[in-house]
């Protein structure tokens, strides 16, 4: 099934794309901007494949989505799948384009493209699943500190021994002191990551589950073929990603772009087929509540009422003293070359089975010993 969805709305709940929403934007002068996740394109590619390619659109959702965008093209709706474009391995773009294409001209011949979009250079390639040590580093760094940061928090939940809020400051002491960089969406995913069942309300439940099965692990059948520290990879690139498409969102939502005719405002969609993806968003919602100012509140949520555990309280007192230390740092640019050397260093740990060790010990706290002269060897 197709979802199309609100990354972050006014509204304290997801809402799901409508043609009453299409034809409001179009008396408001905004543009209705879908966003495509990478499994759609795939699912379509898959389908031009098979002897019942309409059926297997149906069954997917592709069709029921096409039909809202081919009724209310009239009302300024626009596709952007650069994004999604991106995500695909080299080898595998050009199949995809072409079937995309394809699809195009048979079930949406009036299907106006996002003006913004723009078609990402196509090449050669492996055919197996892309890696982040395979991605441009211009890719590298956009997701760095997502992937990074994913990767770290996977490692520090293998580690035994210690418990949810002992894992929560390992992890902000990783992402403070190796990156550099604190991310307050990847922060709260690990806080409901390493919470504790004491307690726990259903509505928290939803929120922990949904971002443990988003965040933590692969879709079933996911992990056929590969060793735990390529699960490990494959987790965080995938869940990345997905962050990547909601920031995405987040940021064209709202905007204004000016043309000769006159000023148009964007009001972004995401369109996916992941259910784990579509999940979290609807555990974990994003409530713009001013006029000015990011989607926060899908990851502040303090949960004060949960009782028989100071995990929440703990963790949210933790976690608003050590921003407030890092406040000075927020303004600075960061330079993204150094987070991509982190993540390729983590993953080379996870490599190796000496990731959780070095977490667990925070060795880069370690004084470093000189490599030995010559001379002083006996």
């Amino acid at each position: 099934m197709i979802r199309v969805f609100k990354a972050s709305s006014r509204s304290r709940e997801v809402v799901e794309l409508d043609r009453h929403a299409i034809r409001q934007n179009y008396s408001s002068g905004r543009q209705t901007n879908i966003m495509f996740d990478t499994n759609i394109l795939i699912t379509i590619e898959g389908a031009y494949h098979k002897d019942h390619r309409h059926k297997t659109l149906k069954d997917s959702g592709v069709l029921e989505l096409a039909k809202l965008i081919n009724r209310n093209a009239k009302y300024g709706v626009f596709i952007s799948p650069a994004a999604a474009y991106q995500e695909l391995p080299p080898s595998r773009r050009s199949a995809v384009e072409a079937a995309f294409e394809i699809f195009l001209k048979d079930y949406l011949p009036g299907f106006r493209d996002d003006p913004n979009s723009a078609k990402v250079s196509l090449g050669g390639g492996s055919v197996d699943y892309e890696s982040f040590r395979d991605l441009s580093l211009d890719r590298q760094k956009v997701i760095s500190c997502s992937y990074a940061s994913l990767l770290a928090m996977n490692a520090v939940n293998l580690i035994d021994g210690l418990d949810g809020i002992e894992k929560f400051v390992l992890y902000f002491d990783y992402c403070a002191e190796i990156l550099d960089l604190v991310s307050l969406k990847e922060l709260t995913i690990a806080r409901y990551m390493f919470a504790p069942e004491t307690g726990i309300t259903e509505e928290l439940r939803r929120r922990k589950v949904a971002a443990t099965k988003n965040f933590l692990k692969l879709k079933k059948g996911g992990r056929k073929g590969l060793t735990p520290p390529e699960v490990i990879k494959r987790i965080a690139l995938n869940g990345a990603n997905d962050l990547k498409l909601i920031s995405a969102a987040d940021i064209v939502n709202n905007s204004r772009e000016r043309f000769s005719f006159g000023e148009i405002e964007h009001d972004v969609w995401i369109a996916t087929g992941d259910d784990k993806l579509y999940e979290f968003c609807c555990a974990c919602p994003g409530f713009i509540g001013a006029e000015i100012g990011g989607p926060l509140a899908r990851f502040v949520d303090a949960h004060e009422n949960i009782t028989g555990t100071n995990y929440w309280r703990d963790s949210m007192e933790i976690q608003a003293r050590r921003l407030q230390e890092r406040y000075s740092k927020v303004f600075i640019q960061k330079k993204m070359d150094s987070i991509v050397n982190a993540a390729l260093k983590i993953e080379a740990m996870l490599d190796n089975d000496e990731a959780t060790e070095y977490l667990k010990l925070r060795s880069w706290r370690l004084p470093r010993v000189p490599p030995a002269d010559d001379h002083d060897r006996p």
